[in-house]
């Protein structure tokens, strides 16, 4: 049974082919490159841009980030279980197999929250989080149709252990290719969120309320681009599969980058889906 990669994220994602990409696995870098740009920038905010307001305006907010690094982890874990292939692609021996498979299924929200907030939850909690106003609460339970939903039972460790435990044992044991693949995934999961959220979330909102928008996360996956290209260029000798790796980077541009995040052209989303900006909003 073919076993499912992340390359359906830049395929049936994206909703249709795109020109001259590059090959999946560095596709996949590249999202994953541009889903820590994502956390980074959050990070940079985290005393501007509160969790209630990005769920309020977006349905999701650094929390649903972390979750969806966890059941990308559970996804991969199956994937491993049930397909000896596809798992000699990320493990080189049985011992690191059985460690790798374990450490997927520790990984729980806070182990995948550290990545996202840059510390422990309630780390972040104690120095940034404001109390909830009456006014953000009422507007969170009565927007409670563009809440991203997760599936709880898969959220949960499949394995026992002290927390500090889990997360040295996921340290040590989540290669950066695995790492790759979990926020490759997240930034896939949050992609899909938007797009069957096109008709009731308008990027002049994301940027008002959290600083970027579906073009900020298409034109971080640019910067990744480049960001490759410049590793791979000093190797890349003339004729070879890396000049032309390094020739499809180069030429990787916003057009393409946007069909990932909005699942079809800009223009095309923009004509189906974008509102007129009101004066408040400008």
């Amino acid at each position: 049974m073919a076993t499912e990669t992340t390359s359906f994220v830049f395929s049936s994602l994206a909703g249709s082919e795109i020109y001259n990409a590059p090959p999946p696995p560095v596709m996949e870098k590249m999202a994953a490159g541009a889903f820590v740009s994502l956390c980074k920038h959050l990070q940079a905010l985290s005393d501007e841009v509160q969790n209630i307001d990005m769920m309020n305006i977006s349905g999701f907010c650094r929390n649903c980030l972390a979750k969806w690094m966890v059941l990308e982890a559970r996804k991969l874990a199956k994937n491993l279980r049930q397909d000896a292939e596809f798992a000699v692609g990320f493990t080189s021996s049985t011992e690191e197999y059985r460690s790798t498979v374990k450490a997927l299924d520790g990984l729980g929200y806070d182990e995948a929250a550290q990545e996202v907030y840059g510390c422990t939850y309630p780390e972040w909690k104690k120095r940034h989080q404001k109390k909830a106003s009456e006014e953000q609460m009422k507007i969170y339970n009565e927007n409670t149709h563009l809440h991203a939903v997760h599936d709880k039972d898969l959220l949960k460790k499949a394995v026992d252990g002290g927390d500090e435990m889990l997360l040295n044992y996921c340290q040590k044991y989540l290669s950066e290719k695995v790492m790759t693949r979990l926020k490759a995934g997240a930034f896939s999961n949050l992609c899909i969120h938007l797009r069957e959220r096109s008709d009731v979330i308008q990027n002049v909102e994301l940027m008002t309320i959290s600083g970027f928008c579906r073009n900020c996360l298409a034109k971080w996956m640019v910067v990744e681009a480049r960001k490759i290209s410049d590793e791979t260029r000093p190797l890349a000798l003339e004729g070879s599969e890396k000049e032309q790796l390094v020739q499809a980077l180069d030429s990787f541009g916003y057009d393409q980058a946007a069909q990932v995040v909005y699942g079809c052209t800009y223009p095309e989303w923009k004509k189906r889906y974008q509102t007129k900006a009101t004066e408040e909003q400008m």
